[in-house]
């Protein structure tokens, strides 16, 4: 049982641990106060003696083999009505020692410390910067030794992996010999990543076994991943005889726990190539991946089973924090549907609404990539929705998940909105800076966080946030997690700064929208932006939608979701291919067909948007939440039509080429090159919409020709 009040912490399963503080300024001042729940594990320590109150007991510290003296006092507070243990320091020596051990929480703490002595506000490290003093029983009362865990030890103190491994069939061969081991390749000589990750185990990592329904072993991985034959005793096996081999100890867990009784609450994690599908049963596979939080609820699950002393962890030594039992439940597939209705009816209860379809359009953008621009004109509402949509699913200002950013017209580099080192070399973070360090924290891993980035264009997208756009681009899965580099040098930052901000990166909860107008006040994108990004245009409004005087009679459920329901699944597209190969070679095909008319003005996509379409058409699949057409007429004109502008003939028939896709027939491109009125003057009338095969697309390249054929200029922006 772990118990955990404030900055104390303490572990029934860690031997003679009387508690863990966590380092606060009161450590370098006096010592600190103890809660009251923790007054029995004291006096356990001291034999089972309790203090009276108003006394108090000399206690010796012991740390290093040198002896401090130190007071421990039960102090009557009158004033508040209860009782209060209190651990003082007798001398200056104490204060010195843990300033000199723990520099780290000490110069943090110092920088942010409000100079004002009147001021009382507490200055609180973030967990994941913390240290931490702990306590333990001595054979002798009132001697406590101490332990002081620092930053460098946290940081040097390499965590195991954890591991899942299905056996069944396998599983008496491979305890038999101490190993685990999966095949090289398959039939075909294809690998399978559950067989792949076996190179990733480590020595010391730990290793949960699964057969026949129940978990029924766990190990320690002996040494890291080899390359061996498969095992004498595994020959009748069909699987190829090169593989890769773990030798590891096996620990029986008795009784085996039953994978019901935990299944739901591993779900909830939301494992990257974990165990458990979305219907509560293991996957078919060899070796998952796992969480340390995952096997630390199975053992509060199952507090029968003697677990090995190498399985057990403190909760402070728990990467992530979060309470599994409060965590939104996960959107399943077919719930995506509902979810969008009920934020579709929370933002029309709000007296705004929004074109059919673009609710569903801005989901499946920021799902393919958490980078969205809204573009069109003055006043339509852009970043209105980007707040009613962040509110929908519990993004506020209030609880710090939704945040708005004015772009200023003299914004020229990236410490605009990063940050940036003052005269005396401190690190001032600008308010991006700031929202990632909060959305990074391991408490809001599973909250989704908005920042809208208002009026983007004002200033040159380019100059100020180039180092965003490139990082972005540098996702990858680590674990569980998607990851990025590093948006600031850690080396060019103060050792104080270097804790909050040195490893600061872009977290895959963080979704940045961008709202511009184009005019004359704001600049163009490149195409370094827009391949990045879905363009939702809001261009076409109906002034006579009124707000509605019916009563609501639905209530509003708490549509509070999991990041999960937000962040991207695939990063590559071998992600998605062998699932959705047929899926993958129809869009490829369309887009195959475009970039070949693109080339002849230099305007052809590459991989990333590829991907990047393929990713959007797949969701959309899943989730069944527009026609295909529907789907691909949004990505040609988010994706494609962007990137066109000009005023040559080659344009011009570049434009009526794309233009007979999006329509779905011929038409006489060689004719229309003189004039091509008769095509933009029918869309004018909205003679042509409902023939159309991709009429969003087909409405915006006639506008695009008109310009051309009036102004002698064309480009998506000018429509």
């Amino acid at each position: 049982m772990i118990t955990q009040v404030r900055s104390w912490t303490h572990d029934d399963n860690i031997p003679d641990l009387i508690g863990r503080k966590k380092v606060d300024w009161s450590i370098f001042e006096y010592g600190s106060t103890v809660p009251n729940d923790f007054k029995v594990y004291f006096y356990k320590a001291n034999g089972g003696e309790e203090i009276e109150v108003g006394k108090g007991k000399q206690v010796t510290l012991i740390y290093g083999g040198k002896k401090y003296k130190a007071s421990l006092r039960n102090v009557d507070q009158i004033s508040a009505g209860r009782e209060s243990l209190q651990l003082r320091y007798h001398s200056n020596d104490l204060k010195d020692l843990m300033i000199s051990i723990f520099k780290h929480s000490y110069e943090f703490i110092t920088a942010r410390k409000p100079r004002d002595p009147r001021n009382k506000k507490q200055v609180v490290v973030p967990d994941e910067l913390a240290e931490y003093i702990e306590f333990y029983t001595t054979d002798i009362p009132y001697n406590y030794e101490l332990k002081l865990i620092t930053l460098e030890g946290n940081r040097n103190q390499q965590m195991p992996n954890i591991w899942w491994v299905n056996q069944g069939a396998t599983l008496s061969e491979e305890k038999e010999e101490g190993i685990i081991w999966a095949p090289l390749n398959g039939k075909g000589g294809r690998s399978q990543y559950h067989w792949d990750t076996m190179d990733e185990v480590k020595q010391g990592d730990i290793i949960l076994h699964y057969a026949n329904g129940s978990l029924r072993y766990v190990s320690k991985a002996l040494e890291d991943c080899v390359h061996a034959e498969k095992p004498s005793s595994m020959s009748n096996s069909n699987w190829d005889a090169q593989g890769r081999l773990v030798r590891v100890e096996y620990h029986p867990l008795q009784p085996n726990i039953p994978l019901t009784l935990f299944s739901q609450e591993i779900m909830k994690l939301q494992i990257h190539q974990g165990p458990i599908h979305s219907g509560a049963g293991v996957k078919q596979g060899y070796l998952f991946r796992f969480k340390l939080q995952g096997l630390h609820k199975i053992q509060e699950i199952s507090p029968q089973v003697k677990w090995p002393e190498f399985t057990l962890f403190s909760r402070t030594q728990i990467e992530e924090k979060a309470v599994v039992t409060n965590l939104p439940n996960i959107v399943e597939d077919q719930e995506v549907t509902s979810k969008m209705n009920d934020i579709k009816l929370f933002i029309s209860h709000r007296g705004f609404h929004y074109p059919p379809g673009l609710i569903e359009n801005l989901y499946l953008s920021l799902k393919t990539k958490p980078f969205v621009i809204l573009a069109g004109v003055s006043g339509t509402g852009k970043t209105k929705l980007v707040k009613l949509f962040a509110e929908a699913l519990g993004a506020t200002g209030d609880n710090g998940q939704f945040s708005l950013i004015p772009v200023r017209p003299d914004w020229s580099d990236p410490s605009d909105l990063l940050g940036y080192k003052d005269l005396s070399g401190v690190f001032r973070p600008g308010r991006l800076a700031e929202v990632l360090v909060e959305a990074s924290q391991p408490e809001n891993q599973h909250k989704p966080y908005f920042i809208c980035m208002d009026e983007m264009n004002l200033a040159r997208v380019e100059y100020y946030f180039s180092d965003v756009l490139s990082v972005i681009e540098t996702q990858e899965w680590r674990q569980d997690r998607i990851v990025t580099s590093k948006l600031i040098n850690r080396e060019s930052l103060l050792p104080q700064d270097q804790l909050l901000y040195g490893d600061l990166s872009i977290p895959d909860n963080v979704y940045l929208i961008g709202t511009v107008n184009m005019d004359e006040t704001t600049h163009p994108f490149s195409k370094k932006v827009l391949d990045r990004a879905n363009t939702i245009e809001f261009n076409y409004i109906n002034l006579q939608q009124y707000p509605s005087l019916a009563i609501h009679e639905k209530e509003e459920t708490d549509l509070t979701v999991h990041n999960s329901f937000l962040r991207s699944e695939y990063l590559q597209l071998i992600d998605v291919y062998s699932e959705y190969t047929e899926l993958v070679h129809a869009t490829t095909e369309k887009l195959v067909k475009i970039n070949h008319i693109l080339e002849e003005i230099h305007s052809h996509v590459g991989f990333r948007i590829r991907d990047s379409i393929c990713f959007y058409m797949v969701y959309n699949q899943r989730f069944e939440l527009l026609s295909d057409d529907e789907a691909f007429d949004l990505q040609l004109l988010q994706k494609i039509l962007p990137r066109i502008q000009g005023s040559s003939l080659s344009v011009k028939r570049v434009l009526l080429k794309l233009l007979q896709g999006a329509l779905g027939r011929t038409l006489p491109v060689s004719d229309l090159m003189d004039d091509a009125s008769e095509i933009y003057l029918k869309w004018n009338d909205n003679q042509e919409e409902n023939k159309a095969k991709h009429p969003l697309s087909a409405r915006k390249i006639a506008f695009m020709l008109r310009r051309l054929e009036e102004d002698g200029f064309t480009s998506y922006w000018l429509s």
